[in-house]
């Protein structure tokens, strides 16, 4: 069967997201690298603290990086019509209802929060919604 539209436009979604993802984790290595130089001009006082700054970075850019993993797996089994995918893609569009639920509480304060958490809302109930339609999961086997 032919892939829907909008599983590829999903899909692509994903692929984006773990490309974002990957920017994310290296910017955080070179800035904990930045950091941690800027810190080790100061004297022997900054050494200890820049090591381990420069260690940090490393460390939470690599989980960044591992946990880019996950969108790129989930956006290839989507591309690929694997129902597995299409599970974690109701799954995700749950949780991202749920945090921006969440995101809803603190949002009133201001306005382009409030604008960013209905932006999500939108998409991932629109994401679950469409995961649903006959003829997707009969795309993916599903029916």
């Amino acid at each position: 069967m032919q892939r829907p539209v909008g599983v590829t436009i999903i899909a692509i979604l994903y692929f984006l997201g773990a490309a974002l993802c990957v920017l994310i984790g290296v910017g955080i290595m070179l800035g904990g690298g930045l950091f941690a130089s800027l810190l080790s001009q100061q004297g022997q006082e900054g050494a200890a603290g820049a090591g381990f700054l420069a260690g940090l970075g490393v460390a939470l850019g690599v989980i960044v990086l591992v946990l880019a993993v996950i969108p790129v797996l989930t956006g290839w089994g989507l591309w690929k019509l694997k129902s597995w995918a299409r599970i974690l893609a109701i799954v995700f569009a749950v949780l991202g209802l749920l945090g921006a639920l969440f995101g809803l509480i603190g949002a009133f304060s201001h306005p382009a929060l409030l604008v960013s958490v209905v932006i999500r809302l939108v998409i991932h109930g629109l994401i679950l919604w469409y995961m649903f339609q006959p003829d997707v999961k009969a795309a993916f086997g599903s029916a």
